[in-house]
Parts: C-alpha cells; structure tokens; sequence
C-alpha cells in the first residue's frame, strides 16, 4: 500500500465530499476491484440501530475505509488507527468480519460474499492499518 498522503476528503454528515475523480462502478463488475492503493466493491454492513444488513459500496484507500449507498453516494468514514479487526460469527453469516474503532467506540459488522473476498478486504484493511501508524505501537494484524 502507497503512503497515507492522497485521500478522501469529507465534510459533515450532511455535507461529504470526494476528491477521487474515478468512483463510478456497476454492479455487474466483480464483488472486490483491487488496484495498487484501494480496494472497492459491494459489501454487507450490518446497520448500528436496525442490526438490519444492507449492501454498502466500499472504498479502501491507502489508509482510510469509506462506505455509502452507491459509489455516488455520500461518504462516511469508518476510522482505522488504533481499530481492532477479526473475524466473527454473526448472525450466522459465514464470511463476517468486524472492525472495532477505539477513535469512535463503534464496532461495525461487515460481511463479504464468499471467503476470498473476505480475505482480500481483511488483507487489505490490516496492510492499510499497518501504513498508517507513524511510528506508534504495532498496528500489524494477522488474518486467519
């Protein structure tokens, strides 16, 4: 993964913006597109209140993980420094896995369609961790 230098700028909730000029997707294409400095694709995220699951578009890039409605839609920042990030069993979802942020308290449960595209988000999520601590503890994370 690139340095954490080039990435999504975003305003308040009612307000987000995006500075990547390049996010259109269709959802014919594959679950996860992996390119040098971002993985997207479709995922399931399980909602804070409703505990109801919704397919969500997910951007990871260099060192922050986005998600929204569509890869139109208004961002929203899922905060990496400091998360911890593990596989779980929920709602007998077989490919689940869950990040815990220790900058916001939330814990949020997202689930991929099939194992390599877990694998490949949870890869992703760890090495983008790892790039983005300056020199504080370990942020290494090992996906099972």
């Amino acid at each position: 993964m690139a340095s954490c230098s080039d990435s999504v700028t975003t305003g308040t909730d009612s307000q987000r913006t995006n500075s990547l000029s390049n996010r259109s997707r269709s959802d014919s294409q594959p679950d996860a597109e992996i390119t040098d400095n971002e993985i997207r694709g479709f995922l399931m995220k399980r909602a804070r209140l409703s505990r109801k699951w919704k397919k969500q578009w997910f951007l990871l890039r260099n060192c922050d993980l986005y998600y929204s409605e569509s890869p139109q839609g208004s961002l929203k920042k899922i905060p990496l420094t400091d998360a911890d990030i593990s596989e779980t069993k929920i709602d007998k979802k077989l490919y689940a896995f869950r990040i815990k942020s220790k900058q916001n308290g939330r814990t949020y449960y997202i689930h991929a369609e099939n194992e390599s595209t877990q694998n490949s988000w949870m890869q992703g999520i760890c090495f983008a961790k790892a790039a983005g601590s300056h020199g504080s503890a370990s942020q290494a994370c090992v996906v099972q």
